[in-house]
């Protein structure tokens, strides 16, 4: 890449800290992991309300065949940016592709990307990550942990840094009942970890791995807490915010209701039930779920960026990205969805959407038999955190830097263009939302299905016969287990 000089303009102090447009103005951005869910949107966001933003620097890496230019092509196609084309199409004009890559060293630039960057960026944001839950520890460590060790030697390296922004997760410290908005240490060190990983040996490796696992819930959450600990302990020059999303469902509103563009986490799960596979899990029917829409996480990250630079200590500020929504139990939300789905009813579902939810294991497996849904190991696919075991963990988050900066955003000029609050959440628009989002943008129907409204329809018999056999079956195994146990 050419250089450029992307800090020609200038912008006043007081525009800096009175609007969030003001103070991304003139502002050149560096963002990693921008081909995600959370990255798509947040760089939908910066252009559509961001338009005086200097440049957008994109750490994309080459994969599965295409190269760097093909997958900012396929990037910038994404539907969600067509509004923005539209009303401002020079605003594309900004957004510059950097081949790079930070699971590699010196995260795969090369020295004059390098270079352009360092004398450029003023404002970074790192998404980039391996999201999967059984993902090696050694990748998981090298992606997430070693990979964030190498932007923040990037960010030292900035001549006109302004903020960092790390998105880890609400749950890096999942074996805590309550977590603070504070970094947490653990007794294995970030970089005896990275040494043991690195040295390659399995069987070190898997030693570690098992000892990790008795303690978290899988390699992400662990990588992420280390993530968190190495910035913690080299970021003392930069103006660092940690913004902690717990789960993340589908938009609520931008870039327009029920926007996604993957199956992880609740998503997965909705779909499942949708389609008529998931009958039954496993779980506390009164836990409650934290969920958080895809907009909300963006305005919280882009509002962190402004908001850290207030703070100069020289120490990381963490923001638990969590709901303050009316609490909405998993009984609750998957009856929603249900009643959603049969109203919308997707094309070629197996059979009439219905999921019951069961804490007695041995229910849940006669139940899991009975209805002909897939093996037991799968169902627990909406275990996000809890590994193989039922759903019955809560947490309490601690919102005291999201509560400051919400109120201080309400005093600048532009705070209409996030939304900081969930408070007013109606949760059966939202999960309506959701499954018309499912629909268009993950199986690409049309909303209206005659087809799927027949068959939904001839479903339902079938349901009401399976409910029989399932009740007479039930029946019978309690009767068994009575006698003989």
């Amino acid at each position: 890449m050419d250089t450029m000089d992307v800090n020609a303009n200038s912008v006043n102090d007081s525009e800096k800290y009175d609007s969030i447009e003001g103070f991304y103005a003139t502002n050149a951005i560096l963002v990693t992991g921008a081909t995600g869910f959370v990255g798509k949107s947040i760089l939908e966001k910066l252009i559509r309300v961001c338009p005086r933003i200097a440049a957008i620097f994109l750490l994309i890496r080459p994969k599965r065949g295409q190269t760097l230019e093909q997958r900012f092509k396929k990037l910038l196609d994404d539907p969600i940016y067509d509004s923005v084309k539209k009303k401002n199409p020079s605003i594309l004009s900004k957004i510059h592709p950097v081949k790079g890559d930070v699971s590699l060293p010196d995260l795969g630039l090369s020295p004059k990307d390098r270079i352009m960057l360092v004398e450029n960026v003023n404002v970074v944001f790192h998404l980039a990550a391996t999201v999967r839950f059984n993902e090696p520890l050694n990748v998981a460590v090298n992606v997430n942990t070693k990979g964030t060790a190498r932007v923040i030697e990037l960010c030292k390296e900035l001549k006109h840094a302004i903020s960092v922004v790390y998105v880890s997760t609400a749950y890096s410290n999942a074996y805590l009942s309550e977590i603070e908005e504070k970094i947490y240490t653990t007794c294995l060190e970030p970089s005896a970890v990275i040494d043991i990983c690195e040295g390659g040996n399995k069987t070190f490796i898997d030693q570690l791995k098992e000892k990790v696992l008795k303690t978290y819930p899988n390699t992400y959450t662990f990588t992420k807490n280390l993530a968190e600990q190495i910035i913690s302990s080299n970021s003392d020059s930069l103006p660092v915010a940690i913004v902690r999303p717990s789960i993340i469902g589908a938009s609520q509103e931008e870039p327009c209701p029920g926007w996604l563009n993957n199956v992880y986490g609740v998503t997965g799960v909705f779909l499942q039930i949708g389609k008529g596979v998931l009958k039954v899990m496993t779980a506390k029917r009164d836990v409650k779920l934290d969920v958080v829409p895809v907009d909300y996480v963006v305005d919280m990250t882009i509002c962190a960026a402004w908001h850290v630079t207030l703070h100069r200590d020289n120490k990381p500020k963490v923001y638990n990205c969590t709901s303050n929504a009316p609490p909405i139990t998993l009984i609750q939300l998957k009856q929603m969805y249900i009643e959603c789905s049969r109203d919308v009813p997707m094309n070629d579902v197996l059979s009439y959407p219905y999921c019951a939810v069961v804490s007695n294991r041995l229910i849940y497996s006669v139940l899991n038999i009975f209805l002909h849904v897939l093996p037991a190991f799968i169902m627990d696919i909406f275990l996000i955190l809890r590994g193989k075991k039922s759903i019955t963990h809560e947490w309490i988050f601690h919102r005291c830097n999201i509560t400051e900066m919400t109120m201080k955003v309400k005093t600048l000029k532009d705070s209409d263009i996030v939304k900081l609050d969930m408070r007013d959440m109606n949760w059966k628009k939202y999960v309506t939302n959701y499954q018309m989002g499912i629909k268009k943008f993950i199986l690409k129907e049309n909303s209206e299905s005659v087809k799927s409204a027949r068959r939904s329809s001839l479903l339902y018999w079938a349901y009401l016969v399976t409910q029989v056999f399932g009740v007479v079956a039930l029946s019978a195994t309690i009767a068994l287990f009575i006698t003989y146990f």
